[in-house]
């Protein structure tokens, strides 16, 4: 990048850069593996025999959970027949048409792929036994436009081990930034092609590195669904990772 700026500095007036988008996968490390599970079944005296209704149990409380939050936050629930719908678009059509330019927009539910557990029974011992494995189960997904981070969402695995991810977008959030602050700017898509004041929205970019990333996920997490870590009868913590990340540059000319 200096390189690049040094060749054309005739040319440029600067740069920024900073995050793009950005993936954090939230997971309960209790429940996140046939061990794991076990073990919090063999602590909580639940029967294999027991596990589907329980699991189903669960499964429900997170679903009605969700439905009431979007009640309470007065955003359309909407199911989607097929998971190849592109959300985003849909989910900005449905901000358009509502006129929310900020705040929360909707959220789906679409059945998709994930990894659960499974007890089945086994021919040779003649008893029940825990899988985690591929199959397919309803997601959540809530998208809004935050007044600090801008447009993102939410998407949380409704059956076991209620696995989250949570996606930001470092562009969106500095534009959010820089309008508090007053700075002008033109953004085009997902890049900025003019910022007035580029020291200081670097300094602003950079503010973003420092951020609490656990306490930030918890909360945007509870704000699809308020009691998602006390869903299985005690408080469970999520343990979050950068699942995917993307570091841009932004070069004017």
């Amino acid at each position: 990048m200096r390189e690049f700026m040094k060749l054309y500095t005739e040319k440029t007036l600067g740069a920024i850069s900073g995050w793009d988008r950005i993936r954090f996968r939230g997971t309960i490390r209790w429940l996140a593996s046939t061990s794991g599970i076990n073990s919090y079944l063999g602590a909580h005296s639940i029967l294999l025999k027991d596990f589907g209704k329980w699991a189903a149990d669960i499964t429900a409380r997170v679903r009605q959970a969700c439905s009431h939050q979007a009640q309470k936050l007065g955003i359309p629930v909407v199911y989607l027949q097929s998971s190849k719908v592109d959300k985003e678009a849909l989910a900005r059509r449905i901000a358009k048409e509502r006129a929310v330019e900020q705040g929360d927009i909707c959220m789906f539910s679409v059945v998709e792929p994930c990894h659960s557990p499974l007890v089945k029974g086994n021919r040779e011992t003649k008893k029940l036994e825990l899988h985690v494995g591929p199959r397919k189960c309803v997601w959540v997904y809530h998208y809004w436009n935050d007044a600090e981070f801008g447009f993102g969402h939410t998407r949380l695995q409704t059956w076991l081990p209620l696995s989250a991810t949570v996606c930001v977008n470092g562009r969106h959030w500095l534009e959010r930034q820089m309008i508090r602050e007053g700075i002008d700017y033109v953004k085009d898509g997902n890049c900025f092609s003019h910022i007035k004041d580029l020291s200081r929205a670097q300094e602003l970019v950079s503010e973003q590195l420092r951020t609490d990333w656990p306490a930030t996920l918890d909360g945007l997490l509870r704000r699809s669904c308020p009691m998602i870590e006390r869903t299985v009868g005690e408080a469970m913590n999520y343990y979050w990772s950068a699942d995917e990340t993307e570091w841009a540059s932004d070069v004017m000319f």
